[in-house]
Protein backbone atom coordinates (compact mmCIF):
# COMPACT_ATOMS: atom_id res chain seq x y z
CA UNK A 1 0.00 0.00 0.00
CA UNK A 2 1.41 3.36 -1.00
CA UNK A 3 2.35 5.84 1.69
CA UNK A 4 -0.52 8.18 2.58
CA UNK A 5 -3.31 5.96 1.25
CA UNK A 6 -5.86 3.90 3.13
CA UNK A 7 -8.77 1.62 2.45
CA UNK A 8 -10.85 4.19 4.35
CA UNK A 9 -9.40 7.35 2.84
CA UNK A 10 -11.67 10.39 2.90
CA UNK A 11 -12.17 11.77 -0.59
CA UNK A 12 -13.97 14.71 -2.14
CA UNK A 13 -14.01 16.62 1.14
CA UNK A 14 -15.68 20.04 0.98
CA UNK A 15 -15.87 22.71 3.65
CA UNK A 16 -18.37 25.54 3.52
CA UNK A 17 -19.93 28.11 5.76
CA UNK A 18 -21.13 31.63 6.05
CA UNK A 19 -22.03 34.63 8.17
CA UNK A 20 -25.41 36.40 8.13
CA UNK A 21 -26.43 39.67 9.75
CA UNK A 22 -30.04 40.90 9.94
CA UNK A 23 -31.38 44.21 11.17
CA UNK A 24 -35.14 44.68 11.09
CA UNK A 25 -37.11 47.74 12.10
CA UNK A 26 -40.89 48.07 12.16
CA UNK A 27 -43.45 50.80 12.70
CA UNK A 28 -46.64 49.18 13.99
CA UNK A 29 -49.85 51.15 14.26
CA UNK A 30 -51.27 50.58 17.73
CA UNK A 31 -54.86 49.81 18.63
CA UNK A 32 -56.66 51.98 21.18
CA UNK A 33 -56.34 49.23 23.80
CA UNK A 34 -52.58 49.02 23.32
CA UNK A 35 -52.19 52.77 23.59
CA UNK A 36 -54.22 52.71 26.81
CA UNK A 37 -51.83 50.07 28.20
CA UNK A 38 -48.92 52.48 27.92
CA UNK A 39 -47.43 51.47 24.59
CA UNK A 40 -46.39 54.10 22.11
CA UNK A 41 -45.42 54.26 18.46
CA UNK A 42 -41.76 55.09 17.96
CA UNK A 43 -41.37 54.65 14.20
CA UNK A 44 -38.70 53.06 12.03
CA UNK A 45 -35.09 52.80 13.26
CA UNK A 46 -36.17 53.14 16.89
CA UNK A 47 -35.56 50.58 19.62
CA UNK A 48 -39.26 50.12 20.33
CA UNK A 49 -41.43 49.25 23.30
CA UNK A 50 -39.76 47.05 25.88
CA UNK A 51 -42.84 45.83 27.77
CA UNK A 52 -45.83 44.75 25.72
CA UNK A 53 -48.69 42.86 27.36
CA UNK A 54 -49.63 41.17 24.10
CA UNK A 55 -47.74 37.92 23.49
CA UNK A 56 -44.52 39.48 24.79
CA UNK A 57 -43.98 41.03 21.38
CA UNK A 58 -42.79 44.57 20.71
CA UNK A 59 -45.06 46.62 18.48
CA UNK A 60 -45.20 50.34 17.90
CA UNK A 61 -41.74 50.60 16.38
CA UNK A 62 -39.74 47.55 17.39
CA UNK A 63 -36.27 46.81 16.03
CA UNK A 64 -34.54 43.45 16.16
CA UNK A 65 -31.32 41.97 14.88
CA UNK A 66 -28.42 39.61 15.31
CA UNK A 67 -25.65 37.70 13.59
CA UNK A 68 -25.39 34.00 12.81
CA UNK A 69 -22.65 31.78 11.46
CA UNK A 70 -22.46 28.28 10.04
CA UNK A 71 -19.52 25.97 9.37
CA UNK A 72 -19.93 22.58 7.78
CA UNK A 73 -18.59 20.03 5.39
CA UNK A 74 -19.25 16.88 3.41
CA UNK A 75 -16.97 14.01 2.43
CA UNK A 76 -16.96 10.60 0.76
CA UNK A 77 -15.91 8.13 3.46
CA UNK A 78 -15.64 5.14 1.17
CA UNK A 79 -17.20 3.97 -2.08
CA UNK A 80 -20.92 4.73 -1.95
CA UNK A 81 -20.82 6.17 1.58
CA UNK A 82 -20.78 9.89 2.41
CA UNK A 83 -21.27 12.04 5.49
CA UNK A 84 -21.98 15.63 6.37
CA UNK A 85 -21.94 17.89 9.40
CA UNK A 86 -22.78 21.53 10.12
CA UNK A 87 -22.68 23.75 13.18
CA UNK A 88 -24.79 26.90 13.34
CA UNK A 89 -24.44 29.64 15.92
CA UNK A 90 -25.97 32.94 16.91
CA UNK A 91 -25.00 36.11 18.73
CA UNK A 92 -26.94 39.27 19.54
CA UNK A 93 -23.69 41.28 19.36
CA UNK A 94 -24.81 42.86 22.63
CA UNK A 95 -27.38 44.99 20.80
CA UNK A 96 -30.48 43.68 22.57
CA UNK A 97 -32.23 46.30 24.72
CA UNK A 98 -29.80 48.82 23.28
CA UNK A 99 -30.03 49.53 19.56
CA UNK A 100 -32.73 46.87 19.16
CA UNK A 101 -35.46 45.55 21.44
CA UNK A 102 -34.49 41.90 20.95
CA UNK A 103 -33.11 39.31 18.58
CA UNK A 104 -34.61 37.97 15.36
CA UNK A 105 -34.85 34.65 17.22
CA UNK A 106 -36.92 36.06 20.08
CA UNK A 107 -36.59 33.85 23.16
CA UNK A 108 -35.82 30.73 21.14
CA UNK A 109 -32.22 30.65 22.38
CA UNK A 110 -30.99 29.23 25.64
CA UNK A 111 -28.60 32.19 25.96
CA UNK A 112 -27.87 35.27 23.93
CA UNK A 113 -24.83 33.64 22.30
CA UNK A 114 -25.12 29.96 21.43
CA UNK A 115 -24.25 27.25 18.91
CA UNK A 116 -25.60 23.81 18.06
CA UNK A 117 -25.26 20.94 15.61
CA UNK A 118 -27.58 21.74 12.72
CA UNK A 119 -26.67 18.73 10.57
CA UNK A 120 -24.97 15.40 11.18
CA UNK A 121 -25.81 12.65 8.70
CA UNK A 122 -24.53 9.67 6.75
CA UNK A 123 -25.72 8.46 3.35
CA UNK A 124 -25.14 5.40 1.21
CA UNK A 125 -25.95 4.83 -2.45
CA UNK A 126 -26.51 1.48 -4.13
CA UNK A 127 -27.49 1.62 -7.76
CA UNK A 128 -30.19 4.26 -8.10
CA UNK A 129 -31.20 4.17 -4.43
CA UNK A 130 -29.82 6.49 -1.75
CA UNK A 131 -30.48 6.15 1.98
CA UNK A 132 -29.70 9.11 4.23
CA UNK A 133 -30.08 9.17 8.01
CA UNK A 134 -29.30 11.62 10.80
CA UNK A 135 -29.90 15.32 11.31
CA UNK A 136 -30.52 17.09 8.01
CA UNK A 137 -32.37 19.68 5.98
CA UNK A 138 -35.63 18.64 4.31
CA UNK A 139 -37.51 20.13 1.37
CA UNK A 140 -41.06 18.79 1.01
CA UNK A 141 -44.29 20.79 0.54
CA UNK A 142 -45.51 20.58 4.15
CA UNK A 143 -42.28 20.02 6.09
CA UNK A 144 -39.19 21.90 5.03
CA UNK A 145 -36.14 23.82 6.19
CA UNK A 146 -36.49 27.62 6.30
CA UNK A 147 -33.32 29.67 5.78
CA UNK A 148 -34.65 33.22 5.65
CA UNK A 149 -33.95 33.95 9.33
CA UNK A 150 -30.67 33.72 11.21
CA UNK A 151 -31.22 30.18 12.48
CA UNK A 152 -32.69 27.42 10.30
CA UNK A 153 -34.80 24.46 11.33
CA UNK A 154 -33.56 20.94 10.63
CA UNK A 155 -34.86 17.42 11.23
CA UNK A 156 -33.77 14.13 12.77
CA UNK A 157 -34.91 11.88 9.96
CA UNK A 158 -34.28 8.95 7.63
CA UNK A 159 -34.87 9.40 3.89
CA UNK A 160 -34.84 6.95 0.96
CA UNK A 161 -34.59 8.24 -2.64
CA UNK A 162 -35.02 6.01 -5.68
CA UNK A 163 -34.66 6.82 -9.40
CA UNK A 164 -35.25 3.40 -11.01
CA UNK A 165 -38.42 4.56 -12.78
CA UNK A 166 -37.76 6.73 -15.85
CA UNK A 167 -37.89 10.48 -15.14
CA UNK A 168 -39.18 9.76 -11.64
CA UNK A 169 -37.88 10.26 -8.12
CA UNK A 170 -39.59 8.30 -5.35
CA UNK A 171 -39.20 9.53 -1.77
CA UNK A 172 -39.91 7.84 1.55
CA UNK A 173 -39.08 9.55 4.83
CA UNK A 174 -39.46 9.14 8.56
CA UNK A 175 -39.20 12.30 10.66
CA UNK A 176 -38.60 11.80 14.36
CA UNK A 177 -37.61 15.20 15.77
CA UNK A 178 -37.17 18.81 14.71
CA UNK A 179 -36.17 22.15 16.21
CA UNK A 180 -38.88 24.23 14.54
CA UNK A 181 -40.73 26.89 16.51
CA UNK A 182 -44.36 26.01 15.81
CA UNK A 183 -45.89 29.19 17.26
CA UNK A 184 -45.90 30.87 13.84
CA UNK A 185 -44.24 33.94 15.36
CA UNK A 186 -41.51 33.94 12.71
CA UNK A 187 -38.64 32.76 14.89
CA UNK A 188 -38.24 29.57 12.77
CA UNK A 189 -36.19 27.46 15.18
CA UNK A 190 -35.14 26.68 18.73
CA UNK A 191 -31.37 26.59 18.38
CA UNK A 192 -30.62 24.00 21.04
CA UNK A 193 -33.87 22.07 21.49
CA UNK A 194 -35.11 19.22 19.28
CA UNK A 195 -38.54 17.85 20.13
CA UNK A 196 -40.72 15.05 18.78
CA UNK A 197 -42.29 15.88 15.44
CA UNK A 198 -46.03 15.91 16.12
CA UNK A 199 -47.00 13.42 18.80
CA UNK A 200 -44.81 10.48 17.83
CA UNK A 201 -43.13 11.35 14.53
CA UNK A 202 -44.33 11.36 10.93
CA UNK A 203 -44.03 9.47 7.65
CA UNK A 204 -43.87 11.11 4.23
CA UNK A 205 -44.02 9.54 0.78
CA UNK A 206 -43.59 11.41 -2.48
CA UNK A 207 -43.28 10.94 -6.24
CA UNK A 208 -41.79 13.57 -8.56
CA UNK A 209 -42.19 12.94 -12.28
CA UNK A 210 -40.81 14.78 -15.33
CA UNK A 211 -42.00 12.44 -18.10
CA UNK A 212 -44.00 15.20 -19.81
CA UNK A 213 -41.59 17.65 -21.49
CA UNK A 214 -41.10 20.91 -19.57
CA UNK A 215 -43.43 19.69 -16.80
CA UNK A 216 -42.83 18.63 -13.21
CA UNK A 217 -45.64 16.81 -11.42
CA UNK A 218 -45.46 15.76 -7.79
CA UNK A 219 -47.67 13.97 -5.29
CA UNK A 220 -47.05 13.69 -1.54
CA UNK A 221 -48.73 11.83 1.31
CA UNK A 222 -48.05 12.54 4.99
CA UNK A 223 -49.00 10.58 8.08
CA UNK A 224 -48.28 12.64 11.19
CA UNK A 225 -48.76 9.87 13.73
CA UNK A 226 -51.88 10.29 15.90
CA UNK A 227 -52.39 13.83 14.53
CA UNK A 228 -53.42 13.98 10.86
CA UNK A 229 -53.12 12.60 7.35
CA UNK A 230 -52.40 14.98 4.50
CA UNK A 231 -51.70 14.95 0.79
CA UNK A 232 -50.34 17.51 -1.65
CA UNK A 233 -50.67 17.50 -5.46
CA UNK A 234 -48.81 19.92 -7.71
CA UNK A 235 -47.90 20.38 -11.37
CA UNK A 236 -45.71 23.09 -12.91
CA UNK A 237 -45.06 23.53 -16.62
CA UNK A 238 -43.27 25.86 -19.02
CA UNK A 239 -45.18 26.79 -22.17
CA UNK A 240 -43.68 28.17 -25.40
CA UNK A 241 -40.41 28.84 -23.63
CA UNK A 242 -41.49 31.97 -21.76
CA UNK A 243 -44.72 31.25 -19.85
CA UNK A 244 -44.82 29.23 -16.63
CA UNK A 245 -48.06 27.87 -15.17
CA UNK A 246 -48.78 25.85 -12.07
CA UNK A 247 -51.57 24.30 -10.02
CA UNK A 248 -51.70 23.01 -6.44
CA UNK A 249 -54.20 21.14 -4.27
CA UNK A 250 -53.72 20.03 -0.67
CA UNK A 251 -55.91 18.36 1.93
CA UNK A 252 -55.41 17.73 5.64
CA UNK A 253 -57.55 15.25 7.60
CA UNK A 254 -57.23 15.53 11.42
CA UNK A 255 -57.50 12.25 13.30
CA UNK A 256 -59.34 13.80 16.24
CA UNK A 257 -63.12 13.54 16.14
CA UNK A 258 -63.88 17.28 16.35
CA UNK A 259 -61.84 19.16 13.71
CA UNK A 260 -63.01 19.07 10.09
CA UNK A 261 -60.92 18.37 7.00
CA UNK A 262 -59.06 21.35 5.57
CA UNK A 263 -58.24 21.92 1.91
CA UNK A 264 -56.73 24.57 -0.34
CA UNK A 265 -56.10 25.01 -4.05
CA UNK A 266 -53.95 27.51 -5.91
CA UNK A 267 -52.92 28.45 -9.44
CA UNK A 268 -50.25 30.71 -10.87
CA UNK A 269 -48.92 32.01 -14.17
CA UNK A 270 -45.77 33.94 -15.00
CA UNK A 271 -44.12 35.27 -18.14
CA UNK A 272 -40.89 36.94 -19.21
CA UNK A 273 -41.73 40.27 -20.83
CA UNK A 274 -39.24 42.96 -21.91
CA UNK A 275 -36.64 42.09 -19.28
CA UNK A 276 -39.19 41.55 -16.50
CA UNK A 277 -40.70 38.41 -15.05
CA UNK A 278 -44.34 39.15 -14.20
CA UNK A 279 -46.67 36.77 -12.39
CA UNK A 280 -50.09 36.35 -10.87
CA UNK A 281 -51.33 33.77 -8.35
CA UNK A 282 -54.63 32.90 -6.68
CA UNK A 283 -55.46 30.59 -3.76
CA UNK A 284 -58.65 29.56 -1.98
CA UNK A 285 -58.77 27.76 1.37
CA UNK A 286 -61.91 25.88 2.42
CA UNK A 287 -63.86 28.02 4.91
CA UNK A 288 -65.04 24.91 6.79
CA UNK A 289 -61.48 23.80 7.51
CA UNK A 290 -59.65 24.06 10.81
CA UNK A 291 -55.97 24.03 9.81
CA UNK A 292 -53.64 26.08 7.63
CA UNK A 293 -51.06 24.80 5.15
CA UNK A 294 -47.94 26.44 6.50
CA UNK A 295 -44.71 24.56 7.18
CA UNK A 296 -45.66 22.00 9.86
CA UNK A 297 -42.26 22.50 11.50
CA UNK A 298 -42.63 26.26 11.98
CA UNK A 299 -46.27 27.16 11.27
CA UNK A 300 -44.84 30.11 9.34
CA UNK A 301 -43.78 29.93 5.67
CA UNK A 302 -45.79 28.09 3.02
CA UNK A 303 -45.21 26.55 -0.41
CA UNK A 304 -48.61 27.79 -1.64
CA UNK A 305 -48.02 30.16 -4.57
CA UNK A 306 -49.66 33.23 -3.02
CA UNK A 307 -47.34 33.05 -0.01
CA UNK A 308 -44.04 33.16 -1.89
CA UNK A 309 -41.60 35.97 -1.12
CA UNK A 310 -43.50 37.85 1.59
CA UNK A 311 -42.48 38.85 5.10
CA UNK A 312 -45.96 38.57 6.61
CA UNK A 313 -48.57 37.36 4.11
CA UNK A 314 -47.25 33.80 3.86
CA UNK A 315 -48.64 33.16 7.33
CA UNK A 316 -52.07 34.43 6.34
CA UNK A 317 -52.97 33.14 2.87
CA UNK A 318 -53.49 29.49 3.89
CA UNK A 319 -55.79 30.11 6.86
CA UNK A 320 -59.24 28.47 6.59
CA UNK A 321 -61.69 30.56 4.59
CA UNK A 322 -59.02 32.78 3.05
CA UNK A 323 -59.10 33.79 -0.60
CA UNK A 324 -55.89 35.44 -1.76
CA UNK A 325 -54.44 36.84 -4.94
CA UNK A 326 -50.94 38.05 -5.62
CA UNK A 327 -49.30 39.93 -8.49
CA UNK A 328 -45.65 40.77 -8.85
CA UNK A 329 -42.68 41.50 -11.06
CA UNK A 330 -38.91 41.12 -10.89
CA UNK A 331 -36.02 42.20 -13.06
CA UNK A 332 -32.23 42.07 -13.35
CA UNK A 333 -32.01 44.88 -15.88
CA UNK A 334 -29.87 46.92 -13.47
CA UNK A 335 -26.40 45.31 -13.69
CA UNK A 336 -25.58 43.36 -10.54
CA UNK A 337 -28.91 44.10 -8.86
CA UNK A 338 -32.11 42.05 -8.59
CA UNK A 339 -35.28 44.08 -8.05
CA UNK A 340 -38.71 42.70 -7.13
CA UNK A 341 -42.11 44.04 -6.11
CA UNK A 342 -45.39 42.31 -5.28
CA UNK A 343 -48.87 43.01 -3.96
CA UNK A 344 -50.98 40.44 -2.10
CA UNK A 345 -54.54 40.69 -0.84
CA UNK A 346 -56.14 38.10 1.46
CA UNK A 347 -59.81 38.10 2.42
CA UNK A 348 -60.94 35.74 5.19
CA UNK A 349 -64.66 35.06 4.82
CA UNK A 350 -64.78 32.86 7.93
CA UNK A 351 -63.67 35.50 10.47
CA UNK A 352 -65.68 38.74 10.26
CA UNK A 353 -64.84 39.15 6.58
CA UNK A 354 -61.52 40.81 7.32
CA UNK A 355 -59.16 41.87 4.57
CA UNK A 356 -55.37 42.12 4.82
CA UNK A 357 -53.11 43.36 2.04
CA UNK A 358 -49.38 43.96 1.70
CA UNK A 359 -46.78 45.42 -0.61
CA UNK A 360 -43.33 43.80 -0.65
CA UNK A 361 -40.41 45.52 -2.40
CA UNK A 362 -36.87 44.14 -2.42
CA UNK A 363 -33.43 44.83 -3.87
CA UNK A 364 -30.44 42.52 -3.68
CA UNK A 365 -26.92 42.46 -5.06
CA UNK A 366 -23.32 41.63 -4.28
CA UNK A 367 -20.18 43.61 -3.57
CA UNK A 368 -17.47 41.05 -4.08
CA UNK A 369 -18.30 38.13 -1.79
CA UNK A 370 -20.67 40.23 0.32
CA UNK A 371 -24.37 39.76 -0.43
CA UNK A 372 -26.73 42.62 0.43
CA UNK A 373 -30.55 42.57 0.51
CA UNK A 374 -33.13 45.16 1.53
CA UNK A 375 -36.82 44.26 1.89
CA UNK A 376 -39.57 46.76 2.60
CA UNK A 377 -43.14 45.69 3.28
CA UNK A 378 -46.31 47.57 4.14
CA UNK A 379 -49.25 45.67 5.63
CA UNK A 380 -52.75 47.12 5.77
CA UNK A 381 -55.61 45.57 7.75
CA UNK A 382 -59.14 46.85 7.22
CA UNK A 383 -60.82 45.29 10.26
CA UNK A 384 -60.29 44.47 13.93
CA UNK A 385 -61.58 40.92 13.61
CA UNK A 386 -58.19 39.24 13.31
CA UNK A 387 -55.54 37.85 15.60
CA UNK A 388 -53.86 40.17 18.08
CA UNK A 389 -50.76 40.59 15.94
CA UNK A 390 -52.64 42.04 12.96
CA UNK A 391 -55.76 43.41 14.69
CA UNK A 392 -56.85 46.55 12.89
CA UNK A 393 -53.33 47.88 12.44
CA UNK A 394 -51.04 49.00 9.65
CA UNK A 395 -47.40 48.01 9.67
CA UNK A 396 -44.28 49.22 7.88
CA UNK A 397 -41.23 46.96 8.11
CA UNK A 398 -37.70 47.26 6.71
CA UNK A 399 -35.38 44.25 6.82
CA UNK A 400 -31.67 44.60 5.95
CA UNK A 401 -29.61 41.46 5.36
CA UNK A 402 -25.88 41.00 4.78
CA UNK A 403 -24.35 37.60 4.00
CA UNK A 404 -20.81 36.37 3.47
CA UNK A 405 -20.33 32.82 2.19
CA UNK A 406 -17.09 30.86 2.10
Amino acid sequence: MALGTSAFAIDNAKVNGGIKFIYQTADWELTSAEKASGLYETGLFKQGNINNPISGASYGGAASGGLSFSVGGTADLTQGVSAGAEVQGFTTLGLENNLVIGSMQGSRLDVDDAASMAQLWMATTLGKTTVKAGRMELDTPLAFTEKWNLIKNTFDAAVVLNNDLPNTTLVAAWVGKHNGDTTGAGYVAHLNTYTTFGVSGAYAFGAINKSIPNTTAQAWYYNVCDVADAYWLQADAKLVGMIDVGAQYANLDPKASGPKDSSIWAVKASADVAGFNVYAAYSDADEDGTASFANVSTNDKTKIYTGDGSIYMDGIVTRPGTEAFKIGASTKMVPGVSLAASYCDASDVSVQNHDISAWDVSASGKIGALGLTAIYTQVNNDTDGTSQVYAGRDNDTLRLIATLAF
